[in-house]
């Protein structure tokens, strides 16, 4: 009790401006991050998670195993829905572990450049297998980006729901 005492009729302190500045400035951009850094750490995730992803969907003949993986059962439907699951699986499985890796802040952040991002993303990964000698012929390849933007802008937001429910059910959303 003697000490709640003391620190009440304590003298109030303030800090100096400098300090004040730089505690803003670090919350300022702990909420607002840039587009730069946020695409940086969203391609160090996809780079990581779309390389496992290879284990089981080779994307355009490029793949860490011998076998078909789900590119076979994507075949039943034809090339173009080929492209469009392999595509949705390359993606979306970086985007689902971005939204529940990735600080809430960042993850709002990028939902509100998302298009932007996710189509950079994907321009860049077809670009990485067209250099790693992968056959990428153009209507096909533009089914894969279609299906590498829808899938990683749904499992984005499907990942960011299910992030969203828990926080509110602990009382920090």
């Amino acid at each position: 009790m003697g000490e709640l005492r003391e620190f009440v009729q304590a003298v109030p302190v303030a800090p100096s401006q400098g300090l004040s500045d730089s505690i803003l400035s670090r919350v300022h951009r702990d909420l607002h991050p840039s587009f730069l850094a946020l695409f940086l750490k969203l391609s160090a995730i996809h780079a990581i998670v779309g390389g496992v992803t290879l284990a089981f969907c080779p994307q355009f003949g490029l793949g860490l195993t011998a076998g078909m993986g789900l590119m076979g059962f994507f075949m039943r439907w034809g090339e173009q829905a080929c492209m469009v699951g392999c595509g949705a699986v390359f993606m979306g499985g970086s985007l689902l572990i971005a939204s529940l890796v990735l600080r809430p802040e960042e993850v709002r952040a990028i939902r509100k450049t998302e298009l932007l991002q996710v189509g950079m993303l994907a321009l860049l990964s077809i670009g990485s297998f067209v250099c790693t000698g992968a056959a990428v012929v153009v209507s096909l390849g533009l089914f894969w980006i279609l299906g590498s933007i829808v899938g990683g802008l749904g499992t984005l937001e499907l990942g960011w729901a299910f992030r969203r429910q828990i926080l509110l059910r602990s009382g920090l959303g």
